[in-house]
């Protein structure tokens, strides 16, 4: 080792297994030692910049291991008795313990084409990234799809959520999506970071994958009791303080904190048998946190006045005297309260016996995340009939319709999985079988409540609004002049509804995967092969209670006890249900309209044929992607259901062919191309979905000609077939401890999937059709430019770690529908630009570090219309948190988090260009203290 290599140092004293692999990854040097041995011995603790070989013998201090660094890349570990003996040799071999840089940075070298990583630390990971999805929005090209204040799915480079494909171990996930729909994208919300080890985000895509994925294939791999030597114990408790308090405490939903919330999570694992070669590795979490929300709707309806207050006729800004001041014709507003929790774990088992070339593993999961939320919901229509002190950004108008929605949901979603496998290796061939079951279950009651008064204007019951503007033009509620008077104005309900969600979706799978001569220091001609067969059966279905509108709604609302309320609330906790009249028509067929099961059976086989040379590798291989489907679907006879259930069945088979090419040139610079072609399958909502027809009483129909509408599911989708050109190169520096990568993709998708509305003549009339149909081809490219890097030299001994990553990317689709066809630059959940990193200041002084991390996308579509003006979507949406930690003793840890610290909101908004903001909502800031035992 060069005596003058230096580095800086931040490993307490602990299991001297533990601080020699701290001490490679902090160095970037290779370590083989006796684990058996170091298990039973203690490190000195090591803070501070010194020179590597003396740092390394500071560590070990009197312990019996001698250094062997007469190859400076690769020091040994000796027992200081040992003799150099053959035998002696073979024993130490059996027994080494090697540590290289960071895994996520060898996941992405040793992979032939583009992947990223990233790797859930104990120690160093925050409270707010709790789910795989909050860690995965750290990597390039990925986009938080959000619910709330945290994402619940990924977009990976501008491609929807439902076209990734999300494994376990290489086993595919059940997951139930918002409110119970059955789709493709897999909410990563629910599963917790701490119950994998590296999660992976491949881009490009050989024969070996899955072939239903053109975004991404997001590969979790579970956590290994191998990853240490003997006991390994992690326990976390933390507390949370949200600071936006909403309505809760004042809506008489009881059990919800205004502010409050708190988690646990812990990790234990340990290796048994005579020669270690059991190992059972166990995680758990518990949380209870706090998410409420203030929400606001902006409505494109102004009143226009005149220098005197009174209201211009036409109610225009471009008719003569308007007095230059705009007044909202409604205000729209709520508050959401969320008591939200998880509880938990995992629990894997493994089998590594010595020198057989084998090694088994069975794992299972359960977790369960419930809500309780309130909504209220208050919209205020102001009459134009006067106003007064008007400004620019103020005044007051007479109230002439209030409406107020409550809605109460009470669900949980209960996630859960076992999963096994079986694999043998020698020196030249591996043999893997998996196979897992996985389901997730969906269960929600939601009563959904509203009513609507017309207050009279005249003399002294008369209400008034006073609101603000603010510079988007959205108007606030500030004060209504009298509240009680408002309700007392003789509310009527309107609707009174309640609904009870099951729904079940469950994946079985199995896999198995033969390679010979693919091991990553192999040369010449080496294959893979192998088949896969999965099978989903997925069920919808509500029990929906219809009552019949109308009768007085004062008594089942309330005045809540809070500052500036938006309006009356309803009760919904003592909610008269008993005292409400059933249609039983009505209720009937909707429950059976919201019926469907969906079964699906893949078979799969591929053969990838792989060359290497001493600095280059061409892969080339083909999938076969076979797939039967059965629909179950309610009959109906236009408007209603009949009760009996139509099943259609479907199918297709799709060859995939693919060809990476690699190369290896001097000073660690790589190129990958690659090309392939893969699926985006159909959402099972939307090959099986009831047919409702309707005349002269829809939204979707409009005064003329058409009078009818009908929506349906489509059984005869065929897949989107996508072409996958990529090209990177990725340049290793800082003794491949960092990475600067440059990557362009360009995806042409076929048969892309939307739903349309054409018009169709129907029973001798003419109807407008809704229903997903296949479109023309749509394109996605861009590039992506990242950089990673560990250890960056700082004054006083401090160092940084840095990750920092942008795309820019480009769609192109043709929308067509009734009579129009319009193009956009832009695909669904595709922003036009991303940015995500994250920089570590590790300071000695101390005994820890500072952390930010932030991202940022922008604009994205969500929906189609044929209407342009109606397309809807979201905001830009930047995001930075910052966290920080010390030790307070060897053992034990101090974290401190504020998530949200520039305090963004989320803004909805509809047009063509995504112009005009809909609505904008504010979660507050989240702040975490952790206390963490190691």
């Amino acid at each position: 080792m060069a005596q003058d290599t230096q580095s800086t140092f931040a490993i307490p004293a602990q299991k001297l297994t533990g601080a020699l692999m701290a001490f490679s990854r902090q160095t970037g040097l290779h370590i083989a030692f006796d684990g058996k041995i170091a298990d039973n011995l203690r490190s000195a603790p090591l803070y501070g910049k010194m020179d590597n070989f003396l740092a390394l013998h500071k560590l070990l201090g009197k312990n019996t291991f001698k250094i062997d660094a007469s190859n400076k890349n690769f020091i040994t570990l000796r027992t200081k008795t040992a003799k150099k003996t053959k035998s002696s040799e073979q024993t130490a071999e059996d027994n080494l313990t090697v540590q290289g840089h960071r895994r996520e940075l060898r996941t992405k070298r040793n992979f032939a084409g583009v992947v990223d990583t990233a790797t859930y630390d104990d120690l160093s990971n925050l409270g707010g990234a709790t789910s795989i999805a909050q860690m995965l929005t750290q990597l390039p090209g990925v986009t938080g799809i959000r619910n709330g204040d945290e994402p619940r799915y990924i977009s990976v480079r501008g491609v929807s959520s439902d076209l990734n494909q999300t494994t376990l171990d290489g086993i595919t996930v059940a997951s139930i999506s918002d409110g119970g729909s059955i789709r493709r994208r897999v909410n990563l919300q629910n599963i917790p970071a701490e119950m994998t080890g590296e999660d992976s985000i491949y881009k490009t895509f050989t024969a070996e994958q899955d072939g239903g994925a053109i975004g991404a294939v997001i590969d979790m791999n579970p956590r290994s009791a191998f990853d240490h030597k003997g006991l390994y114990k992690y326990i976390n408790a933390y507390g949370i303080y949200s600071t936006e308090k909403g309505s809760a405490g004042a809506n008489r939903i009881p059990g919800m904190s205004p502010h409050l919330g708190q988690g646990a999570k812990a990790v234990f694992s340990d290796r048994f048998g005579k020669n270690k070669e059991f190992g059972i590795m166990t995680s758990f979490r518990y949380q209870k946190r706090t998410r409420n929300t203030s929400k606001t709707w902006q409505e494109d309806s102004y009143n226009y006045y005149d220098t005197k207050g009174k209201i211009l006729k036409p109610n225009a800004s471009t008719t003569p005297g308007w007095n230059g001041m705009t007044a909202p014709r409604y205000v729209d507003g709520g508050s959401y309260s969320n008591d939200l929790n998880t509880l938990g774990g995992a629990a894997r088992l493994e089998w590594r016996p010595k020198n057989t070339g084998l090694s088994a593993s069975v794992m299972g999961y359960a977790y369960q995340r419930w809500e309780n939320s309130f909504m209220e919901h208050n919209e205020y229509l102001l009459d134009d009939t006067g106003i007064w002190n008007q400004t620019p950004t103020s005044g007051r108008e007479y109230i002439y319709r209030a409406r107020t929605i409550g809605r109460k949901d009470n669900w949980k979603m209960n996630t859960n999985g076992v999963l096994g496998n079986l694999n043998w290796h020698d020196n030249i061939s591996t043999l893997k079988l998996r196979a897992g079951y996985t389901w997730e279950d969906y269960f929600n009651h939601e009563p959904y409540v509203t009513a609507r008064v017309y207050p009279s204007e005249k003399g002294n019951k008369a209400v008034f609004a006073d609101y603000t503007i603010d510079k988007e033009k959205v108007a606030t509620l500030t004060d209504i002049s009298d509240m009680n008077k408002l309700l007392n104005s003789g509310y009527t309900f309107q609707t009174v509804q309640q609904e009870y969600d099951r729904d079940h979706e469950g994946v079985a799978n199995v896999r198995l995967d033969y390679t010979r001569n693919l091991n990553p220091d192999s040369h010449g001609f080496g294959f893979a092969s192998g088949f896969e067969w999965r099978s989903l059966d997925a069920t919808n279905s509500s029990d929906q209670l219809w009552y019949n509108p109308g009768g007085s709604a004062a008594s089942s609302m309330f005045i809540p006890d809070m500052k500036n309320p938006n309006g009356p609330f309803f009760d919904l906790t003592h909610f008269a249900w008993d005292k409400q009249t059933l249609d039983a028509d009505k209720s009937r067929s909707y429950t059976q309209l919201a019926y469907f099961r969906y079964k699906e059976q893949l078979f799969d086989g591929y053969v990838s044929l792989h060359y290497k040379w001493r600095h280059s590798q061409l892969i080339a291989g083909v999938r076969a992607d076979a797939v039967k489907f059965n629909a179950f679907i309610p009959e109906t006879d236009g408007a209603n259901a009949t009760g009996n259930i139509n099943k259609k069945n479907g199918g297709y088979i799709n060859p995939l062919p693919s060809l990476t090419f690699v190369h290896e040139f001097p000073r660690d610079l790589i190129l990958h191309a690659v090309y392939s072609q893969s699926v985006g399958r159909p959402q099972p909502t939307d090959l099986a979905q009831a047919e409702q027809y309707s005349c002269g009483n829809s939204d979707d129909t409009q005064a003329g000609s058409v009078n009818c509408s009908l929506t349906r599911g489509n059984p005869n989708l065929r897949p989107r077939e996508a072409q996958n050109f990529d090209v990177s190169i990725d340049k290793f520096f800082n003794h491949r401890r960092g990475v600067f990568s440059v990557a362009y993709f360009d995806k042409i998708i076929k048969h892309d999937i939307y739903t349309t509305r054409a018009t169709e003549l129907i029973n001798d009339e003419l109807t407008y059709v809704k229903q997903p149909r296949n479109a023309n081809t749509s394109t996605l490219m861009g590039v992506e430019v990242s950089v990673v890097n560990r250890n960056l030299k700082g004054p006083w001994n401090q160092s940084f770690d840095l990750n920092a990553s942008g795309t820019w990317m480009r769609g192109r689709m043709t929308y067509e529908g009734a009579n129009v066809s319009y193009k956009l630059h832009e695909l669904p959940e595709q922003p036009k630009y991303i940015f995500n990193g994250s920089v570590t200041w590790h300071i000695p002084q101390i005994r820890g570090a500072l952390k930010a991390s932030f991202s940022y996308s922008a604009k994205y579509l969500e929906g189609l219309n044929d209407d342009p003006t109606q397309i809807y979507g979201y905001g830009s949406q930047p995001s930075l948190d910052i966290g920080a930690w010390h030790d307070i003793t060897d053992n034990l840890r101090f974290k401190y988090e504020v998530y949200n610290l520039a305090g963004s909101h989320t803004r909805m908004y509809y047009g063509k260009n995504l112009n005009r903001l809909e609505a904008k909502e504010n979660y507050g800031r989240s702040i975490y203290f952790e206390v963490v035992y190691n």
